[in-house]
């Protein structure tokens, strides 16, 4: 049986519209793009392809976008776009010295902005962000519900509006969890943190991934502790689910320049961002996935639950890692992303999937006929 010469040209077409995703994955590099005068953004952006939604990914303390090196591969694979911006305070993003140019208005401003730049237009996206990133996609949902389909946050729950004070919650978490689970933030906003870590980098990078996960419990969370690990230039051994390149990469993001980075600490700790949001509804109003590790010692899984009072639609789930949940178990958090957005999706438009189906069952049909 002869096969018409336009099924050949259909397959071409098909595998075009499809791409060949890991091929585009490996070509993505970090360009620059400027958001407003002054102020540019280093990011990477590989498009969608059969009409999938795009992912914006926001990583945290004391990473960059080189954290979500996993999931871009897999998920732009999966043909959906992947939107990876360095935040501000990182590689060549804007880093004002100014903490006051940190808040969450500002910086989801800018992501709004970012969007627009890279052709999306008014497009809605999945936001995913892990550590001071879920913060902020916790605070893109918020301000934003119009251009986000749902929300993950991994290893940091939402936290609603409220003045924080940083003694108090220090008590709190002493009473609750038999240590202060925050206590580090106190050296992070002294005035020398930044030279300290910066004569200390790899010392500091040891800690941070250490292979044992409760140094983050012993010698990270409480007061006093990160200062004298870094002030003997204590040493560790590494977590092996970074390669050698990978923590290469993290040290050039982290041998200089670290009080940008520091200053996120700052937005909570001196209520930056209270004059903005103490008229907001808390309310998430959109879809939340929740992924924290159950040997992560700071951001603790027992506090997702309290997201259950703001978050109506709120999925939690939890992997066996310490808090780099995304590096350290990229197959099973990919996997759990992945499902949830499935998911979302399914329940947003039952007719889109219906008519999807069947066109391509006609579509099938069809072929099967002319051959």
């Amino acid at each position: 049986m002869m096969i018409p010469t336009y099924f050949y040209t259909v397959l071409v077409f098909i595998k075009i519209l499809a791409g060949s995703a890991s091929s585009i994955a490996d070509r993505a590099t970090a360009q620059t793009v400027l958001i407003r005068p002054g102020i540019s953004y280093e990011y990477i952006h590989i498009n969608a392809t059969n009409d999938k939604p795009t992912i914006l990914f926001l990583h945290g303390f004391p990473s960059s976008l080189h954290s979500w090196r996993h999931q871009t591969k897999y998920f732009s694979e999966q043909g959906y776009g992947c939107l990876v911006p360095n935040l501000m305070g990182y590689g060549r993003s804007y880093s004002p010295l100014n903490r006051n140019e940190y808040t969450s208005k500002t910086i989801t401003d800018h992501l709004i902005i970012l969007l627009d730049r890279v052709g999306l237009g008014k497009s809605s996206v999945f936001v995913i962000g892990h550590d001071w990133g879920a913060r902020t996609a916790s605070r893109f949902v918020l301000y934003h519900p119009e251009r986000t389909i749902g929300a993950a946050l991994l290893s940091v729950a939402y936290s609603p509006p409220f003045r924080f004070n940083l003694n108090a919650a220090l008590q709190q978490s002493l009473t609750d969890y038999g240590y202060e689970s925050i206590g580090y933030w106190t050296f992070f906003a002294a005035d020398d943190a930044a030279r300290i870590i910066e004569r200390n980098v790899d010392s500091f990078i040891d800690l941070l991934f250490a292979a044992n996960a409760t140094l983050a419990r012993t010698d990270v969370a409480p007061v006093g502790k990160i200062r004298a690990w870094l002030n003997n230039n204590t040493r560790t051994d590494r977590a092996t689910y970074m390669t050698k390149e990978d923590y290469g990469t993290l040290r050039e993001y982290l041998a200089s320049g670290m009080q940008p980075k520091l200053n996120w600490f700052h937005v909570v700790i001196d209520n930056l961002d209270w004059d903005y949001e103490k008229t907001f509804n808390a309310t998430v109003r959109r879809p939340v996935l929740y992924i924290g590790g159950r040997r992560d010692y700071i951001g603790i899984i027992g506090a997702a639950e309290r997201q259950n009072a703001y978050v109506k639609d709120l999925k939690i789930v939890e992997v066996d890692t310490g808090h780099w949940v995304m590096e350290e178990k990229p197959n099973e958090v990919n996997r759990e992303i992945h499902q949830w957005i499935k998911t979302v999706m399914s329940n947003n438009s039952p007719t889109i999937t219906f008519l999807w189906k069947s066109y391509l069952y006609l579509f099938i049909l069809f072929l099967f006929l002319t051959i």
